[in-house]
């Protein structure tokens, strides 16, 4: 008889939830709400003309005014999409983790890292936030090295981690449903 999977712990589950929460909502959010944040967005950004680098006039700089707010709501579109992809990759990566072949402590290790990717998502938010006001070349490399270079590099090396520690367990025959 097979016995039944391991849960991930709470750690993962609270990170992959929240995960599904916001990209849910977000993508509720756009299509609820979608013009009025472009409208929101449309008004920071005339506010800033010195920022984005205007004329000076509107009608001149309508199509890069057009652009900035296009950055936004493509960045709460990544939003959406990241939360719910990292949400499904912290549940499933987590899910493998604990069932492997490993020391509870390795375990516990790689679903802190995985889970650590769940702070990726929110430099998505930062960037649609702050773009109108502080434009993208200003946040570029600072949401980089604050949200997608850590966390998204922490899900990352979780990722080839649990899969290294998968193929050695593979290759020493060892039994991978349950240690």
């Amino acid at each position: 008889m097979r016995e039944a999977l391991r849960r991930p712990p709470t750690i993962a589950l609270v990170a992959s939830l929240c995960m599904f929460a916001v990209g849910a909502s977000t993508g509720g959010l756009l299509v609820r709400f979608q013009d009025r944040l472009g409208d929101a967005a449309r008004r920071e950004v005339v506010k800033h003309p010195d920022v984005h680098g205007f004329a000076g006039a509107e009608v001149i700089d309508e199509a890069r005014i057009a652009e900035i707010v296009e950055q936004s709501n493509n960045a709460l579109r990544m939003l959406h999409v990241h939360g719910l992809g990292l949400g499904m990759l912290i549940l499933l990566v987590s899910l493998a983790i604990v069932n492997l072949p490993i020391a509870e402590g390795l375990k516990q290790s790689l679903c802190v890292l995985v889970s650590l990717g769940a702070l990726y998502p929110p430099g998505w938010l930062a960037l649609a936030w702050l773009i109108p006001t502080w434009g993208l070349a200003r946040l570029r490399v600072p949401v980089e090295w604050i949200f997608f270079v850590p966390f998204g590099g922490a899900a990352i090396l979780a990722i080839w981690a649990t899969l290294v520690c998968y193929l050695v367990a593979l290759v020493r025959g060892r039994r991978l449903e349950r240690p």
